[in-house]
């Protein structure tokens, strides 16, 4: 629809006027910087005419999973990991695919986000649709309402990949936007580039851990949990996978694959259906003991571990399995609880 389109192509002016004046404005993606994310800042940088070094890509993580590095390197995509100093050092940025950490700063902020919208940060320009799949989406729009010379092939393979990962090939909460934007890049998009970013790969620890950890699975009604034991940074990308695959045994409606990874313990979590979602599991479980968020189907939440909590080294632990399982029975037992005396008061106001 044309008042669409004018919609976008306004928020493009305004994400191109937010950045004048400004040498550098770095363009900032989550944590493990994913597909979405990651092709979404390159799509910015185009539309804003910048160059890499005056819109660099900044995270205050690394790319651990594999086919995530793949895609960087195929796409010729430099990730700069900042410190928490360095980022409220610079005078302007972009987050994309995230949002800023609630607390006071001097840097401004403008955010392009698909993720429900946070509290307890400001920022001069802001255009959150959580009812979209991709934050993709969210760029392949703007840049369609300005100037679509700007896609090149490596572009919209970058653009529809990060749609595909993060729709699951537009399955997963999935809007017509998406599928428009989808269609599109479809036509640009070099298709052996994407079939060469797509191809899993994991390294023979990583596979080990998995196994393991599924030797030591536990259920409880329709939670299934995995712990993988100790991992490093870089063998840490199996524990989506592993969450993944949990979700698909019978009967499972929740499914939780948990690491310890650095300092943290690390749970993916998984959701089909119902009315509580693993973004509101990773969120009730980051109040109190860490950071966590993402969507309805799918979450992640790291809890720091002190002195007096130390997680095993070995995959399937059935100690670790079993602390992970009840505690987020109980959470979730504590989420229904909320949600059904908030329906009560309502009904009887």
């Amino acid at each position: 629809m044309r008042s669409d389109r004018d919609d976008n192509e306004r928020r493009a002016h305004e994400l191109r006027a937010f950045t004048r004046g400004t040498a550098v404005v770095p363009i900032l993606v989550q944590e493990d910087p994913d597909p979405d994310g990651m092709a979404s800042a390159l799509g910015l940088r185009a539309l804003l005419q910048r160059r890499e070094e005056d819109s660099p890509i900044i995270s205050l993580g690394e790319v651990t999973r594999p086919e995530n590095q793949r895609m960087a390197e195929l796409l010729r995509l430099r990730v700069v990991r900042v410190s928490e100093a360095e980022l409220n050092g610079f005078k302007r940025v972009i987050a994309v695919d995230t949002q800023p950490a609630p607390g006071e700063t001097r840097t401004r902020y403008a955010v392009v986000d698909h993720h429900p919208a946070r509290d307890g940060y400001t920022a001069d320009f802001v255009d959150i649709r959580p009812h979209l799949g991709a934050a993709a989406t969210m760029v392949t729009q703007y840049l369609r309402a300005t100037d679509e010379r700007r896609f090149t092939p490596r572009l919209a393979t970058a653009l529809i990949y990060g749609i595909r990962t993060d729709t699951e090939v537009l399955r997963r909460g999935t809007a017509a936007e998406d599928i428009e934007a989808y269609a599109f890049l479809q036509g640009i998009a070099d298709p052996e580039l994407l079939r060469m970013i797509g191809r899993p790969a994991f390294s023979e620890g990583g596979v080990r851990a998995m196994g393991r950890a599924l030797a030591g699975l536990r259920t409880d009604g329709d939670l299934a949990v995995a712990y993988a034991g100790r991992l490093d940074q870089r063998a840490a990308h199996v524990l989506p996978n592993l969450a993944d695959f949990c979700l698909a045994i019978e009967g499972v409606a929740w499914s939780a694959a948990a690491g310890a990874v650095g300092d943290e313990l690390v749970i993916n979590i998984r959701r089909v259906g119902g009315a509580i979602g693993a973004g509101d599991l990773a969120k009730s479980l980051a109040e109190e003991e860490g950071m966590g968020g993402g969507h309805p189907s799918m979450a992640r939440v790291a809890i720091r571990m002190g002195p007096d909590r130390r997680f095993p080294d070995e995959p399937g632990d059935p100690d670790a399995t079993a602390w992970v399982l009840n505690h987020l029975r109980a959470r979730v037992e504590r989420l229904r609880e909320v949600r059904s005396g908030a329906a009560s008061g309502g009904s009887g106001g």
